[in-house]
């Protein structure tokens, strides 16, 4: 299905959706992401056996609101269906279906047809979008942030890679939380309160709930479902600076490698240095240094520390100069957390970054693929 991936308009039917998509298919999905408002497409996929046609089944949202509906959409066989399946064409294919609105009246027919491929510029060059804490999309987010759900999912978001925050548990154990604090904001209200190092990590598995109803997940559960469950390339660490953190984190990181290999996935799972505490910890566990790592500090820093990446805060501007020294020395650079989409297509036509950190990777999807 990865060959399905290109630009489609409506050629007829509802507008309710918008009227040009941009196609990305994850490891289980078919997604479409839309000019109208940041509206997105999650679909599921099957042959009908029977006709040969391509079925689609699944949901719509916008970005930034709650509202959302049903679609349906189906490749006849002579809709290019069968050039499709046969040789990866997709010049051909004509999509047919139905939308319900938010409130689930009568569905309104559509209809979208191929429009263009991706152009070679937005092929070869590689643009990571960071899902902030997992699928944070809208006002109502479909997971619980640094869940192992949102890290199976993010890539039907639109994501290509993962940012989590990392704490330690009494036991040394490392989690994905950023809030120091257990706290209603994201776990489900019961008798433990304090702080995650307080509790062993089996207590906290037992006793705590994240308001979608999941365990806290231990790095190494999350990072499993990464490599397992998911085609995702980049997995940002966002490390809290917890005593000792990186002795504990560092054979987490290098069993997810070993896993990785094992699977034959290209991945890069790098700890963010957002701090000088942060930077002092990381020098106290030399053997960490051959491991990636991303510095948020200074460009200088960045090359103190031997860090591969860099992330600067999207409010120091687009750093045209850092970013090109850093390209000339092979640095990626990502920034970090771009939510408005005035913002978002600024930095993308302006700037030189390599990717984003974002609540809202709808945004970031169509106007990379369109605008390039």
């Amino acid at each position: 299905m990865k060959k399905m991936e290109a630009i489609y308009k409506l050629t007829d039917g509802s507008t309710l959706l918008g009227t040009e998509f941009v196609c990305k298919v994850s490891k289980y999905k078919v997604s479409f992401f839309s000019n109208e408002s940041g509206l997105f497409i999650i679909l599921n996929y099957g042959l009908n056996p029977t006709d040969s046609s391509i079925q689609f089944s699944g949901f719509w949202r916008y970005s930034e609101s709650k509202a959302q509906g049903q679609i349906t959409l189906s490749v006849a066989k002579s809709d290019g269906a069968s050039d499709f399946l046969l040789n990866g064409s997709t010049a051909g294919l004509k999509f047919t279906g139905f939308v319900s609105d938010e409130n689930g009246n009568d569905p309104q027919a559509i209809q979208w047809g191929f429009e263009r491929s991706f152009t070679q510029y937005a092929i070869d060059h590689e643009f990571i979008i960071f899902a902030h804490h997992g699928v944070q999309t809208g006002s109502d987010p479909p997971f619980t942030e640094n869940s192992v759900n949102g890290a199976k999912h993010a890539e039907e978001y639109g994501c290509t890679g993962l940012e989590y925050d990392i704490q330690l548990t009494k036991d040394h154990v490392p989690i994905c939380a950023h809030d120091a604090s257990i706290n209603i904001r994201v776990t489900q209200k019961g008798p433990v309160f304090g702080q995650y190092i307080q509790y062993n990590f089996d207590f906290l598995e037992n006793y705590v709930r994240l308001t979608d109803g999941e365990k806290i997940p231990s790095l190494e559960q999350v990072l499993e479902a990464f490599v397992d469950s998911t085609t995702l390339k980049y997995f940002w660490m966002d490390v809290k600076g917890d005593p000792d953190i990186f002795k504990y984190l560092e054979p987490v990181i290098r069993n997810a490698y070993a896993n990785a290999a094992a699977k034959h996935r290209d991945v890069v799972m790098f700890a963010g240095l957002p701090s000088q505490d942060v930077i002092d910890e990381f020098n106290k566990q030399p053997s960490y240094a051959d491991l990636p790592t991303l510095c948020e500090l200074s460009l200088p820093d960045v090359i103190s520390t031997g860090s591969e990446f860099f992330g600067p805060r999207y409010t120091l501007g687009l750093l045209l100069n850092d970013v090109e020294e850093a390209h000339s020395k092979g640095i990626k650079v990502f920034s970090w957390t771009l939510n408005s989409k005035g913002l978002i297509r600024d930095y993308l036509v302006n700037g030189k970054f390599d990717g984003f950190i974002t609540d809202y990777p709808a945004y970031v999807v169509y106007d990379f693929y369109t605008l390039f």
